[in-house]
């Protein structure tokens, strides 16, 4: 592998040039977080792995076969940074959808596609832990072109969009109603949990900045998985703090896997007291508990396909997690993966994430089709990395907006968990709070949404 040290410049900076370009993307989680260490920049990609017409199965297969080809030992590992070549993209929430016979669900409604990732020989790695910043990667042509256009300017502030309004396919009777429909089906026994969601649209009368967009909420946003994806004809902006799964080598070599499912949540609060408040509320709630704990039940029961047996721990369960904005709850479930299993095996156990379906899974995605009446596309499902050496990191792509139409229309699902003891207004008004975590500074307490 090649690995050398470049001055240090803020990200942004350097990815200032590619932004416009379609399959540069940048991760880089929210410039608050205290645990995101890492920001990676890749562009030119070596290949392109695109999922068309449905063709799940020939896929999948691609994306390993190429992942077998490009596999690197581990005497490749130089100890740096987790990623260092491989892929990068997403996986939309409908794209497995056929790999199960039962499922009807709807297409996607965005320009994206179902699933992409670029295939990329060099990146851009930053420790903003220690302000050091590299070129890694495995061919030196891939560095230099990638070395050669990094930005190095101070950026000018950032410029944000105008929106007169921001509208949802529910209206807030529409959207309780449905809740409360959830809710009937929950109490005859036909699922447990479902997680419901709405999507807000706004239109700006100009083009408008995604760089800049991502760049304002990133300022203001402590979670973990910021990411900003391009693409021929549209940009997505993810500002997630959950982890789907990651996998990595223990202290003595054996392959393991991670996932870290969000269930809960609460408001932050200005006033100290009351801020402390709402996150106690958050972690002594009955309902708010029982929802957390039934989809780490579930992420148990995914990680049995893949993971040896008697090696899944709960590392932690109901952990409080406080972000600028709101306080979750999040568990950590933990395996050590089987020897045969490969990216593809996971895949198929894990996707989509429990946490944005709900309990049975099958069950709550036809639910879910059924209510919302449209795709999700980017939305719950997963952004990510799968590196040359063999470890990954998906995140759940929520607290996620999709830009399309020459950069003008925005759109922003938000949801949540429904289980039975659930009080559809609360559930609302839950959305609002998560849309104003993924827009802050579009959304605000002023913001009408019609």
């Amino acid at each position: 592998m090649i690995c050398r040290e470049i001055s240090w410049r803020s990200p942004y900076a350097a990815f200032a040039p590619f932004v416009g370009m379609p399959h540069a993307h940048m991760l880089h989680g929210g410039d608050l977080s205290m645990v995101s260490q890492w920001s990676v920049i890749a562009a030119f990609p070596k290949d392109v792995l695109e999922l068309k017409n449905d063709d799940v199965e020939s896929w999948l297969n691609k994306v390993q076969s190429v992942l077998n080809a490009r596999a690197l030992s581990d005497q490749e590992d130089d100890g740096l940074s987790p990623f260092q070549s491989g892929l990068v993209g997403f996986i939309g929430y409908e794209s497995l959808g056929s790999l199960e016979p039962s499922l009807e669900l709807p297409k996607s409604p965005y320009v994206f596609p179902n699933a992409i990732f670029g295939v990329y020989d060099a990146l851009v790695v930053f420790s903003r832990h220690h302000h050091k910043a590299w070129i890694v990667g495995r061919c030196e042509t891939a560095c230099t072109q990638l070395e050669n256009n990094l930005g190095d300017d101070e950026l000018v502030p950032t410029v944000q969009p105008k929106f007169s309004k921001i509208a949802s396919n529910f209206s807030r009777l529409e959207y309780i109603h449905q809740i409360e429909q959830t809710i009937e089906k929950i109490r005859a026994g036909d699922l447990y949990q479902a997680n419901i969601a709405q999507k807000l649209n706004a239109i700006s009368d100009a083009e408008f900045s995604g760089f800049d967009l991502f760049r304002h909420v990133g300022a203001q946003s402590d979670a973990s998985f910021g990411a900003f994806l391009q693409y021929e004809h549209g940009t997505i902006l993810s500002n997630s703090p959950e982890r789907l799964f990651k996998t990595f080598k223990n202290d003595v070599g054996e392959r393991c896997i991670q996932v870290e499912p969000i269930k809960g949540t609460r408001p932050r609060a200005d006033d100290v007291e009351h801020d402390i408040q709402l996150a106690q509320s958050l972690k002594d709630d009955a309902k708010e508990r029982a929802e957390n704990i039934m989809i780490a039940d579930l992420m148990r029961n995914d990680l049995s396909k893949i993971c040896d047996d008697s090696s899944i721990n709960e590392d932690a369960i109901c952990e409080l997690m406080t972000l600028t904005r709101v306080h979750h709850l999040v568990s950590r479930i933990s395996g050590l993966l089987r020897d045969e299993v490969t990216m593809v095996d996971i895949l198929r156990a894990l996707f989509p994430s429990g946490s944005i379906t709900g309990a049975p899974k099958m069950e709550a995605m036809q639910v879910i089709a059924e209510t919302e009446k449209t795709g999700r596309g980017p939305y719950c499902g997963a952004i990510g990395y799968m590196d040359d050496r063999g470890g990954t990191d998906f995140s759940v792509s929520i607290r996620t907006m999709m830009i399309e139409d020459n950069r003008c229309r925005l759109s922003i699902p938000v949801g949540g968990g429904i289980t039975i003891r659930s009080m559809p207004e609360d559930e609302y008004e839950e959305t609002l709070v998560k849309a104003r975590s993924a827009t802050s500074g579009i959304i605000n307490a002023e913001t009408k949404i019609s």
